[in-house]
């Protein structure tokens, strides 16, 4: 990949690594709060797992003379995580029973904003430079 792609990733690895060590530096007052600390930094590690997928989309829709192709690939890679996380909670929800952290859902739904917001930013940037 080029060097514009890890530019243009680095907000969300920011955000990754972020999440990821204040929830896992301190899984017991996360629990404490009755949010599972686990189910966080999994949802965590696919939204940033798709950010990184959706920008290699946004790159090579961008190279794309039809203009049409970079905003489906935009909105198509809102979509791609809206289903992603809507799967991933129901399989939770499944398969956690009775011990499930709605709570944690919520931080999950909370993520999905927040990576949104950085893919639909790195690629207006994107499409700025072009």
């Amino acid at each position: 990949m080029t060097q514009s792609f890890w530019k243009l990733l680095m907000p969300a690895f920011i955000v990754f690594i972020s999440i990821t060590v204040v929830f896992m530096a301190l899984p017991n007052l996360w629990d404490g709060y009755g949010i599972n600390h686990t189910v966080v930094t999994m949802s965590n590690l696919l939204l940033f797992a798709l950010s990184a997928i959706t920008l290699s989309m946004h790159f090579k829709a961008i190279k794309n003379p039809n203009p049409n192709v970079f905003s489906a690939s935009v909105m198509g890679s809102t979509i791609i995580k809206l289903f992603a996380l809507g799967i991933a909670t129901v399989l939770y929800l499944l398969l956690a029973g009775k011990a499930r952290s709605i709570l944690a859902i919520v931080a999950g739904m909370v993520l999905y904003v927040i990576y949104t917001v950085l893919d639909v930013k790195s690629a207006l940037l994107l499409n700025k430079k072009q």
